[in-house]
């Protein structure tokens, strides 16, 4: 959590005060609304948003927090809070004044509870009662989870009228019964009512050879879903289509083969499984239906693989297709450029349409296919011959679904990347390993890769040096994988020592020397032939072979950065903080690499007091302050990442991700340093807490 003001967001943790149980995991500062924390101290608030809010978990005594409000009669209160759950789980519970336990969590003594072990939970609750009642709103941490020490959280409340209660007939009644229904005409028709003891039915007339489409509309997860039945006969006997709506929105249609105008009735209801009635809107559309109406398109007759129309490139409307009248064209496409083809069309009324592509004028050699769906699809073909080629593409209606239909076509071609002899990068030819190029540590952006010309790079890494290389590419473009190997023999033999290489975005390597001896060692980048995608890709590489620790120290409390606050300057060169009571100071180490794509980094305090809490601190500038029994190495802006509970020999490593908690990000320069107890009243200068010396991360 960043904190403007560092001395108050170390102070918030209140270290000079806290004994080693409940310091496990501090939470900041109570919020606005403290004491809260029973039903009789319940904080009165009204409908709105509260931000900053805290909870204390398991880990600090398991402090819930409470809330009042007063809900007018026939409204409905509704709840939202939102937190991460990682963080630590938070449940809500709603109390009225019959429930015979307010706080308690056995089943009964609640009216309604939010309690999923995901983020974020919601209740809600209709006051049926008949006169305004107030609720008590409890906010818990999750009793089982024992990380939790403490968490932040939002709220929001919001109170409206419940339609079951509150409204009245809509203008449309009384159509309760399918004798009684009411014309519904086209359009957009709002604000109607039903429920479960009052049925809305409607008469809608469709003209010969068009399609109805009827969408619902409504507010879900406070009443009931509303559910559409539609009937082609005046007694509601015969039902052509029905949607059990769910999510706030559902669909029925019907097409008119009869040759004559229709008149259909509707039923609107609410689905008694999820309430009982709802307000809604209705929208009616009528549309032609083109395997009634439709007419041969311009590019017509090309029915056949024979009689395929020449396409250009580009888009290409109102197009036709049927199942007795299918379509082909004829595509040119240049050489070394990929061809895209993509169709459009109305999905879920009519036919979905299907392309189907072919590298050879007699339709028998089948490149590509589109299952389509949902209104699009699209087919791919890259021109590798060396020469201008004609392919065929052939659409037609999924007959799965229906006969026909209308679509549109857009048709491109562009050079493809991997046939560009210019696409390769400035490292060339770097293409086996003997070739291998020459790297230093560093970012190198701009780097591709293809089949058959992979890229191999060479680095010399000393003895207990560590090196990481990172690959950074987008998977949908191309796979590419990444190998070490020690030696060029082993290269040649393609035996290597480690190795990244899997299907998503980006690859990542560490390796570290232990042979005893100086290695010049080859990086290998290639892409994966088993990749139908592509066959190349582009990708940035980043090199670290520098090795040790991947942090710098500094800011040591040996008086070479600045004066300790009470002469406790530790030994010259040992690398420590300033003394505690111990007679030495902390060191503070790192592990890992400074790749933010590797996010492995480890930071480890050891030498400080036994059995005592200590906080990992970021900085983003570097300092020497006198603060407590140490020197203060980071300024402003801080992040707090992670605190940490030294064992019986004053060490602890942090086990949080440190990219996610300090939001670094690539090219940074952070400070970190470790805050610890030092109780007792023996400290050197008597504040009862000190800091290691400091690490310098440069993030990559």
């Amino acid at each position: 959590m960043q904190r403007n003001n560092l001395r108050f967001a170390l102070g918030a943790l209140l270290f000079a005060g806290v004994t080693a149980v409940d310091a496990a995991a501090q939470c900041p500062a109570a919020d606005a609304f403290e004491p809260n924390d029973d039903c009789l101290s319940a904080t009165p608030v009204t409908p709105g948003s509260y931000a900053n809010l805290t909870l204390e978990g398991p880990l600090n005594g398991e402090n819930q927090d409470f809330y009042s409000i007063s809900v007018p009669a026939g409204e409905i209160i509704t709840v939202d809070l939102t937190f991460a759950t990682a963080t630590g789980d938070i449940d809500l519970y709603l109390y009225d004044t019959t429930t015979p336990n307010c706080g308690g969590t056995a089943t009964g003594d609640y009216l309604i509870r939010g309690f999923t072990g995901s983020d974020n939970e919601q209740v809600s609750w209709t006051n049926s009662t008949g006169a305004a009642e107030t609720y008590t709103i409890m906010v818990d941490a999750w009793d089982s989870d024992s990380d939790f020490g403490c968490n932040d959280y939002s709220m929001d409340i919001t109170v409206a009228p419940d339609p079951c209660t509150t409204a009245v007939d809509d203008g449309l009644e009384e159509n309760d019964t399918c004798g009684a229904a009411v014309a519904l005409a086209g359009g957009s028709t709002t604000s109607l009512f039903t429920s479960t003891t009052d049925e809305d039915y409607y008469t809608i007339n469709v003209p010969a050879a068009q399609i109805l489409t009827v969408d619902v509309s409504y507010a879900s997860g406070v009443n009931a879903d509303i559910d559409l039945e539609l009937f082609d006969d005046l007694a509601c006997t015969n039902q052509v289509d029905f949607s059990f709506s769910t999510g706030g929105t559902g669909q029925v249609t019907w097409t008119n083969t009869t040759g004559a105008t229709a008149t259909l009735v509707m039923r609107a209801a609410p689905d008694a499984a999820t309430g009982s009635c709802n307000n809604y809107d209705l929208n009616v559309a009528l549309a032609f239906d083109p395997c009634q109406t439709g007419t041969d398109d311009a590019l017509e007759d090309n029915d056949s693989c024979a009689t395929a129309a020449g396409l250009g490139a580009g888009a290409h409307a109102g197009l036709f297709t049927s199942t007795a009248d299918e379509d082909y064209y004829l595509v040119t496409v240049p050489a070394g450029e990929i061809l895209t083809v993509d169709v459009t069309y109305i999905s879920g009324v009519n036919a979905d349409v299907d392309l189907e592509l072919f590298d050879d004028l007699a339709c028998t050699n089948q490149v590509d296919f589109s299952f389509s769906f949902g209104g699009t699809g699209t087919v791919e073909w890259v021109n590798a011959t060396g020469a201008a080629a004609t392919v065929v593409l052939r659409v037609a209606p999924d007959a799965a679904t229906g006969d026909c239909n209308d679509y549109d076509l857009n048709i491109a071609s562009a050079p493809d990347p991997c046939l560009d002899p210019l696409a390769d990068d400035g490292f060339e030819d770097n293409d086996d390993c003997a070739s291998a190029v020459s790297m230093a540590d560093g970012t190198y952006t701009g780097l591709f890769t293809v089949d058959n010309d992979e890229d191999y790079y060479e680095v010399t890494l000393a003895d207990g040096d560590t090196l990481n290389v990172d690959i950074l590419f987008t998977d949908a473009n191309g796979d590419l994988d990444l190998v070490l190997y020690e030696s060029l023999a082993d290269c040649n033999l393609d035996v290597d020592a480690a190795s990244s290489t899997g299907v998503v975005d980006n690859e990542s390597v560490s390796y570290t020397n232990t042979t005893g001896s100086t290695l010049t060692m080859i990086i290998r980048v290639y892409h994966w032939t088993g990749d139908s995608a592509s066959d190349c890709n582009t990708y940035d590489m980043i090199i670290d072979g520098s090795g040790g620790s991947a942090a710098t120290p500094f800011c040591a409390g040996d008086g070479s950065a600045g004066a300790c606050p009470c002469a406790n300057e530790s030994a010259v060169g040992a690398g420590e903080g300033c003394n505690s009571s111990l007679g030495f100071g902390a060191i503070l180490t790192a592990a890992g690499s400074a790749s933010v794509a590797n996010d492995d980094m480890v930071f480890t305090l050891s030498q400080a007091r036994p059995n005592q809490p200590s906080l990992l601190v970021q900085g983003s500038v570097a300092v020497a302050l006198p603060f407590k029994d140490g020197l203060l190495c980071m300024g402003n802006p801080t992040e707090r990442l992670e605190v940490v509970f030294l064992d019986g020999t004053g060490t602890g490593s942090t086990t949080v991700s440190i990219v996610t908690e300090g939001n670094v990000s690539v090219g940074q320069t952070r400070y970190y340093q470790q805050w610890f107890r030092d109780p007792g009243g023996v400290s050197p200068c008597g504040s009862g807490s000190n800091f290691s010396g400091g690490l310098i991360v440069n993030w990559m």
